[in-house]
């Protein structure tokens, strides 16, 4: 059994969560995602690892509610059990090296996007972020983005927050300014993916995107 340390709505349908598993939190690396079950008689969901503290033996996930799964973990509460937190898995994100990266994150993406931002600035790279919702209130990870960024963007559809429009004119924009980029890592819904690519494209950067989505 897994306990959950920390619990923090982030929005009307996005939670996050800290989970004591120190095995998962001492291998844990930036892109990696673990399989966890609510319960003995659950299904298995993946999340991606949005975070982790060595020291404290955490894990942290964001999830959206939008199934029965994610519902029944959004009724827990700090002090509850989940019953399995299986993990790291899958290959971490490449960051060694970089030295300025553009990380694009749209919506719950932002949650992905968000450690490999952390990361790239933990090893000294020159971090620029561009963020994009679809309105005010759909806004996460504000502070933690603007924390590990030398330069923050955040764009939403409605223009009720930020600058209206979206993280394709950001990005356009900062390339347009001068900034040369090692590479551009794009996480999000895959139209926004797929748009941030043919962008970069034009300019002959270096872009990686995440399949998660499907």
């Amino acid at each position: 059994m897994y306990r959950i340390v920390k619990k923090r709505v982030l929005n009307p349908t996005v939670t996050m969560m800290d989970i004591y598993a120190p095995l998962v939190a001492k291998k844990a690396k930036a892109g990696q995602f673990i399989i966890l079950r609510v319960d003995e008689e659950g299904e298995r969901i993946p999340l991606t690892v949005a975070g982790y503290d060595r020291t404290f033996g955490t894990v942290k996930i964001i999830f959206q509610i939008v199934g029965a799964t994610t519902m029944k973990l959004n009724a827990k509460n700090e002090g509850d059990y989940i019953a399995d937190f299986c993990g790291p898995l899958g290959c971490a994100t490449e960051v060694e090296g970089l030295k300025k990266v553009c990380v694009v994150g749209g919506g719950v993406g932002c949650a992905i996007a968000l450690p490999v931002a952390q990361r790239l600035n933990e090893l000294g790279c020159e971090v620029h972020s561009v963020i994009g919702f679809r309105n005010k209130d759909l806004v996460i990870l504000e502070d933690e983005f603007r924390a590990c960024s030398k330069s923050l963007t955040i764009m939403t559809d409605d223009g009720s927050y930020g600058q209206k429009g979206l993280v394709t004119q950001a990005l356009e924009e900062l390339i347009l300014a001068g900034n040369e980029y090692d590479e551009v890592i794009a996480i999000g819904p895959l139209a926004m993916m797929k748009f941030v690519s043919l962008l970069t494209k034009k300019y002959g950067i270096k872009t990686v995107v995440s399949m998660n989505p499907i």
